[in-house]
């Protein structure tokens, strides 16, 4: 996906070429630069480019998602310097704390990008069915924009035109269902369209499977339990997806955009400002790789670590427990000096140099999602019991138990998420969608105080500040 990496940053600057009565410093404006093939390749992929911005997927996403849940605690003999992550992480935050409006802000230019290629591209003299594909590979993104605000924030406000002017930006909050109606619309749009590959120029891009596997996952948040197992078995079927047969080999930099990748964040190395933050945001300060010490960020709880079996493949690839005596020796003042294992990069030079993927959905994550919608259907689902076996039989676990009741399949089920999905962005959706947030986080430690509203986060105060239209969340 190298071509989707290197960017010309030139969207939002045509943008506002419309606004300002100025020449532009730039030769590109909307009426000289959407003229070929080329033009609309450079702007898809800018509608990809906020994924590995420090504001979603480069750092953002995983305090939302992770540090908010038992998965992880800021704390415990660690500088709890940083404000608004230890807001996340002690559920003190406020409308104002400033990473709800950094991600805000970002998603809605990923979307007004998006809008930009739907509304110009279609005017472009190129080849009919790859002009298809990039209007699908658009609307997959829009789609993808929706579905992260929906879930984290509830309605928000519905934007599907490209903006040309400052008129008329004060747009209300649209319902959670409006909202959900056209993330359906946009993803069964793009998945009618979307090749099943691509070829090795292009990997990364959506996918039919991507799409699909979208749909999945929206289904089962809104609970459609035979939507979401029909466009699972979907994913499933159409036969380009399978496990590696060892844990780790599903995160080795070598096997990215692999048999196992569904939809990743595309990372680059090597110098290029594309590269992976996790590497070097979640190794701790006193391990250094080549000379360069790491910054800690989202410390796994003991309560994850001891979930784990002993003889689970999974937990020494996932996560990595120092002591004062290994080599790097941990300090004396961290009480659990447990840091996330799976993301390292050996060969980094540069925090945010990393070669690694990150990985949205995985197929593990569909063959969970299919198997949970089967349970729900029904109990005792040899399918259901099929999907989930052949994840714990990698990890080195038996079967699961036989003949569980539905809730205790649903219990196991949503286990098995944690320890094969933990550290990829699915933790906190997975307890708000199941109302387990305020137990989970009761049973991490009692002192975090999570109550009902914190179902959903708060809508950023700076954009109600600028926009009286929009309404708060309860409870904040």
């Amino acid at each position: 996906m190298k071509k989707i990496l290197f960017l010309l940053p030139l969207l939002m600057a045509m943008a506002s070429c419309e606004v300002l009565d100025q020449k532009p410093e730039s030769n590109f404006t909307p009426t000289n630069f959407y003229k070929n093939a080329d033009d609309a390749k450079a702007a898809v992929s800018a509608v990809y480019d906020p994924l590995n911005n420090a504001n979603m997927y480069g750092q953002v996403m995983w305090i939302l998602q992770d540090q908010a849940t038992d998965d992880a605690e800021w704390g415990n003999g660690r500088s709890t310097a940083n404000q608004p992550k230890n807001d996340l992480d002690k559920y003190t935050f406020t409308p104002a704390t400033n990473t709800f409006q950094s991600l805000w802000s970002t998603v809605y230019a990923g979307i007004n990008r998006a809008n930009t290629v739907i509304a110009r591209v279609p005017a472009i003299a190129m080849d009919d069915a790859l002009k298809a594909r990039f209007i699908a590979e658009a609307k997959f993104m829009r789609g993808f924009y929706y579905f992260t605000l929906v879930r984290l924030f509830g309605g928000v406000p519905l934007i599907t035109q490209e903006t040309t002017s400052l008129s008329n930006l004060n747009v209300s909050r649209a319902s959670i269902d409006e909202v959900y109606a056209l993330i359906v619309q946009d993803f069964t749009e793009a998945e009618n369209v979307l090749p099943v590959t691509y070829s090795a120029g292009d990997k990364g891009r959506a996918t039919q499977g991507a799409a699909k596997a979208f749909l999945a996952k929206v289904y089962l948040t809104r609970q459609d339990w035979p939507k979401a197992s029909a466009k699972a078995k979907e994913v499933i079927d159409l036969g380009v997806y399978d496990l590696w047969s060892n844990f780790a080999d599903a995160f080795l930099i070598a096997n990215k955009n692999g048999k196992e990748a569904v939809f990743e964040m595309q990372a680059l190395s090597g110098g290029y400002n594309e590269g992976s933050w996790m590497q070097g945001y979640m190794r701790p300060n006193f391990d250094r790789v080549n000379g360069v010490s790491g910054f800690g960020d989202d410390p796994p709880t003991e309560n994850l670590y001891t979930t784990y079996r002993a003889d689970d493949k999974r937990r020494d690839v996932t996560l990595k427990l120092y002591s004062t005596t290994t080599t790097p020796a941990a300090p004396a003042s961290v009480l659990f000096p447990c840091y996330v294992h799976k993301y390292l990069d050996p060969s980094a030079t540069a925090n945010g140099d990393g070669g690694n993927n990150y990985p949205i959905i995985r197929y593990p994550d569909v063959l969970l999602m299919y198997a949970e919608a089967l349970n729900e259907q029904a109990a005792n689902n040899a399918d259901a019991y099929a999907m989930v076996n052949k994840i714990r039989n990698r990890a080195g676990l038996p079967n699961l138990t036989p003949g569980l009741s539905q809730e205790q399949f649903r219990d196991s089920l949503l286990l098995e998420r944690r320890l094969e999905l933990a550290f990829e962005g699915h933790r906190w959706y997975d307890l708000s969608r199941t109302k387990k947030l305020i137990s989970a986080m009761k049973a991490q430690n009692p002192s975090i105080l999570v109550d009902e509203h914190h179902y959903l986060f708060p809508i950023p105060q700076t954009e109600r500040d600028v926009n009286p239209q929009l309404t708060q969340n309860p409870g904040y």
